[in-house]
């Protein structure tokens, strides 16, 4: 199982979607810091950071909850 803070990464950089962790600290509302921390989990995401992050990323509940 893809821990968090690679699936970030990997949503984030996606090929064809590539969002900056700047662009993705605005959509979502969290610090750019904070981003970076999670991507390199040093931090882990409360549920509602997750669903602001996700919904930001336009990543459909399903394709996370099988991740």
């Amino acid at each position: 199982m893809e821990d968090f803070a690679n699936y970030l990464y990997r949503l984030r950089t996606k090929k064809g979607r590539y969002v900056s962790q700047q662009t993705l600290s605005r959509l979502s509302g969290y610090s750019q810091t904070y981003l970076s921390l999670l991507e390199t989990g040093k931090a882990k995401p409360s549920k509602r950071c997750l669903q602001s992050v996700l919904i930001a990323l336009t990543v459909p509940g399903v394709e996370c909850i099988k991740k």
